[in-house]
C-alpha cells in the first residue's frame, strides 16, 4: 500500500509540474535520476546476472522509457483521463504473465480484479476527461512499457531491487540527458524560472518513488506472481483522490465513496488469495 500512495502523490505532483509549469519532461526524468543515483550509487558495483542482457531490458522497460512516454502524455493529458489509460496495466500485465509466465489466475481472484477495475472507473471517471488527446496514446505506451518490464522481471533471477534502482536510474540518467539535449531548449532559462517545481517534482520522484515504491515493487515482483501484484495498484487512484482533496481542495464526488467501497474489499481478495511467498534463506 506504500507503494500505491507513493505512486498517487508522484501523479499530483507531476501533473503540477509538467502541466502547470513550463518544466520539460526528458529534463525532469534526467534530474529525477541524478538525485537516485546520489543516494543508490554504492550498489551500482553489486555483481550483475549472468543474464545480464534481460535486465538491462527490465530496467530500460521501467525507466526512461516509461517514463519518456509518462512525463510527455502529462504535458498535455487530462488528469482524470490519464488516471483511467492508466489502470490499462492491470489487464496488460495478467494477459502477458499468463501467456509468458504459464501464471494462473482463479475465478475468486479473476472477480476480484474484474470488481476493482469497476471500481476504478467509477471513481475516477468523467464524461468529458476521455475526449482524445494524443498524450493518452503516451499514457498508454508507458504503462504497456511498465507490464513488459514487471513480466520480464520474473525471468532475471536473484537481483536485489537496490540493483534495479540503481540501473534504472543510470539509463534514465544517461537517455533522457541525451534526449533533453536534442529535443528540449532553453534549460538554462527553465532552470532560472522553474527551479522549484522542478527541483520538487524530482526530489520527490526521485526518494519516494524510484527508491522507496519501485524499492517495494521489485521485491514484492521477486516474491509473488506478476497478476498478484499488480492488481494490487488499483489503491492508486483511491490515494490520489484523497491526497487531491487534501492538498489541492478538489471535490469528492458520490462516485469516490462508491468506487472506493468497490476497490478496498477487492483488493484484500486479491492480496488474500495470492499464492503464499517462497520462504528466502539468509
Amino acid at each position: 500500500m506504500l507503494c500505491c500512495l507513493c505512486w498517487a502523490g508522484n501523479f499530483i505532483v507531476s501533473s503540477w509540474a509538467v502541466g502547470a509549469h513550463p518544466v520539460p519532461p526528458f529534463m525532469l526524468a534526467f534530474i529525477r535520476a541524478a538525485i537516485v543515483m546520489l543516494f543508490m550509487s554504492p550498489f551500482l558495483f553489486m555483481k550483475w546476472p549472468t543474464q545480464w542482457w534481460r535486465l538491462a531490458i527490465v530496467c530500460a522497460c521501467v525507466g526512461p522509457i516509461h517514463l519518456a512516454f509518462l512525463y510527455t502524455g502529462l504535458q498535455t493529458a487530462p488528469a482524470s483521463g490519464s488516471s483511467i489509460v492508466s489502470q490499462m496495466l492491470i489487464p496488460l500485465a495478467t494477459i502477458l504473465s499468463v501467456i509468458f509466465l504459464r501464471e494462473t489466475i482463479g475465478w475468486v481472484r479473476g472477480l476480484g480484479i474484474i470488481g476493482a477495475f469497476i471500481g476504478t472507473i467509477i471513481m475516477i471517471y468523467e464524461p468529458s476527461a476521455l475526449s482524445f488527446d494524443v498524450g493518452l496514446i503516451y499514457i498508454l505506451c508507458a504503462y504497456l512499457s511498465l507490464a513488459v518490464g514487471s513480466v520480464m522481471m520474473k525471468t532475471v533471477g536473484n537481483v536485489d531491487w537496490q540493483q534495479y534502482v540503481t540501473w534504472v536510474a543510470v539509463m534514465v540518467f544517461v537517455l533522457m540527458g541525451a534526449a533533453s539535449a536534442v529535443f528540449e531548449q532553453d534549460h538554462v532559462a527553465i532552470w532560472q524560472t522553474s527551479k522549484w517545481p522542478l527541483l520538487v517534482a524530482a526530489g520527490y520522484a526521485a526518494v519516494m518513488v524510484s527508491i522507496v515504491a519501485h524499492g517495494q515493487y521489485f521485491k514484492m515482483i521477486a516474491k509473488y506472481d506478476v497478476s498478484i501484484v499488480v492488481p494490487l495498484t488499483l489503491m492508486v487512484p483511491v490515494f490520489a483522490c484523497i491526497l487531491a482533496v487534501l492538498f489541492r481542495g478538489e471535490t469528492i464526488f458520490p462516485r469516490y465513496y462508491i468506487g472506493a467501497a468497490l476497490i478496498l474489499p477487492c483488493v484484500f481478495i486479491i492480496a488474500k488469495r495470492g499464492k503464499t511467498a517462497p520462504v528466502q534463506e539468509d
